[in-house]
């Protein structure tokens, strides 16, 4: 099977797929493209700079580009087999480059159709975690701001995802933060036994009312319970809260309110700072697409997961289960109150716990 993953630079798009092949050993190889094209260049004996590869002439980048993939479609038919025993191949790339305000292409459609990978993913990741990588990198530093993050992150979401439409297959965007079995069941337990023609590990959306859950301690505690017992029970978590910019917005806004002009925060342990007024820039973009990201992951999950540990309604969550019920998702609430007629109208089945869910799911052999 290949793999075609994609991210914009700064996402940890390279990290994550390695710590995948930590769990899927040697039947998963990888070829980063990047990398590779800047090794030819060296046999070539050019040497390009890293932060000068996107100046280079159009015409010398795309025969550096289609180089690179003349070799991969060599050894394409090593990769092409979906049996337990047969290797698979990760292909990391981008789909197109935001530089100097403007985009460049990352692929090209007559190699990309030679390829035909089986299965499409997007690496996604904080826009303030992002925007601190690339300001850690002299290359990207100063380029970008945190809104210009943002329409490349989802230039290139929307970009794989119409690829993998016209290419009729499936796509997905999964977070950094995710742990790697994510993407590891999803090749291994969902795309590859469609495959063989076998049944696939189910894909849940967990929702819950995050503002809520976030305020107390114990139900962050119960919430990420509830998300491990589902993940043993052998279905495949989509979390929203696996990226998390709201708190970007929130700090900000408590900058402002102290007479700060900037805010502090933390990736990989070392300290960053972004001005108020840019996240102020950023502030609709980074809640609009709250939204519709959530919305993508819906999409991608075979069922809705509803944990709502309190009485109080979410808009969030009432939106997300009308949202997934009308678009054909069996929605499961995990609710131990009195039950709402809205609630139980748009919900497939409630239960007191999560113990009764999976139980439920067992004795149909769901999972």
């Amino acid at each position: 099977m290949i793999i075609f993953v994609t991210a914009i630079s700064g996402s940890g798009r390279l990290n994550y797929i390695k710590r995948v092949q930590n769990l899927a050993g040697d039947r998963l190889e990888i070829r980063d493209i990047g990398s590779m094209m800047f090794e030819k260049s060296r046999q070539l004996g050019i040497e390009i700079p890293e932060g000068k590869i996107l100046d280079l002439d159009p015409f010398a980048l795309n025969y550096l580009r289609a180089a690179i993939f003349e070799k991969l479609l060599k050894e394409k038919r090593e990769f092409e087999g979906y049996g337990e025993e047969d290797r698979d191949l990760i292909v990391s790339t981008h789909t197109c480059f935001r530089w100097k305000k403007h985009l460049l292409p990352g692929f090209n459609f007559y190699y990309l159709n030679q390829l035909n990978p089986d299965v499409y993913v997007t690496i996604i990741d904080n826009v303030h975690y992002i925007k601190a990588r690339l300001e850690a990198n002299p290359h990207w530093r100063g380029r970008l701001t945190l809104k210009d993050i943002l329409i490349w992150r989802d230039e290139e979401v929307f970009i794989s995802e119409m690829l993998a439409q016209y290419q009729q297959k499936p796509h997905y965007i999964i977070a950094h933060s995710d742990p790697p079995d994510v993407l590891y069941n999803i090749i291994y337990n969902v795309e590859k036994r469609k495959k063989r023609g076998e049944k696939p590990a189910i894909k849940a959306y967990l929702s819950y009312p995050i503002t809520y859950v976030k305020s107390r301690d114990e139900f962050m505690r119960e919430k990420n319970e509830v998300k491990e017992k589902l993940r043993k029970s052998g279905i495949i978590i989509f979390d929203p809260i696996s990226v998390e910019e709201m708190d970007i917005i929130g700090e900000a806004e408590a900058a402002l309110r102290e007479g700060r002009n900037e805010v502090v925060f933390e990736v990989e342990g070392r300290e960053f700072k972004i001005p108020v007024r840019e996240v102020e820039d950023a502030r609709e973009d980074i809640i609009d697409q709250v939204v519709a990201r959530d919305y993508k992951l819906i999409n991608q999950s075979d069922i809705i997961i509803v944990y709502y540990p309190v009485e109080y309604l979410s808009a969030g969550v009432l939106s997300e289960i009308n949202y997934g019920f009308t678009h054909n998702k069996e929605v499961y609430a995990i609710f131990p109150h009195s039950v709402s007629p809205f609630l139980k109208y748009y919900t497939t089945k409630i239960f007191k716990s999560v113990e009764e869910l999976i139980e439920y799911f067992r004795e149909r052999e769901m999972i």
